[in-house]
């Protein structure tokens, strides 16, 4: 029996996408020290990151953050990106789960707990994470604040990225000082 090629390639398309991560309530928060950002990712974790995480291997979910100025007629230009991690390694002799938080490359905060969900929540949920600096958006500008997560790093047949992982979700605002 033949399959056709687009067949085999909504295949490979379902077999990746089925229990995706979602991207969940986004939200830019406009304060004077600068602009906050909030989001939460729901069903990040799989059979596979669990039993990730259990084997005391570190499991990182990354998240590119950007800052863009929405135009009505032109490419809307990046104006600033933001990259955070999110890293957990399990101890199999404390049970205890050690939490690492990094945005840029630098380490913003480091927590060690024993609750699963706790865990979680600190892989998936940010709350006011002050991100960018009022500097960067003009007054009266129309902007928007984009965030991409990432749970798994993969490649498919051995040479092809294929991240695992939520789709762009957008938060639209308007800067009025």
């Amino acid at each position: 029996m033949r399959i056709p090629v687009g067949r085999i390639g909504l295949l490979v398309f379902f077999a990746f996408n089925v229990g995706a991560a979602e991207l969940v309530e986004l939200s830019p928060v406009l304060r004077d020290a600068g602009i906050s950002v909030s989001f939460r990712v729901a069903e990040a974790f799989d059979d596979d990151i669990e039993s990730s995480v259990q084997s005391g291997l570190p499991v990182t979910f990354r998240y590119k953050v950007e800052l863009k100025r929405n135009r009505r007629f032109w490419m809307n230009p990046t104006i600033a990106v933001r990259e955070i991690s999110a890293t957990v390694t399990y101890d199999n002799l404390t049970r205890q789960y050690s939490l690492i938080l990094e945005i840029d490359g630098e380490m913003d905060r480091t927590e060690v707990v024993a609750d699963v969900q706790t865990m979680k929540h600190f892989m998936t949920s940010f709350d006011s994470l002050p991100l960018f600096e009022l500097s960067l958006i003009q007054p009266n500008g129309q902007y928007y604040v984009r965030v991409k997560g990432v749970m798994k790093e993969r490649n498919l047949f051995l040479f092809i990225p294929w991240d695992a992982g939520t789709s762009w979700a957008e938060a639209h605002f308007t800067y009025l000082p």
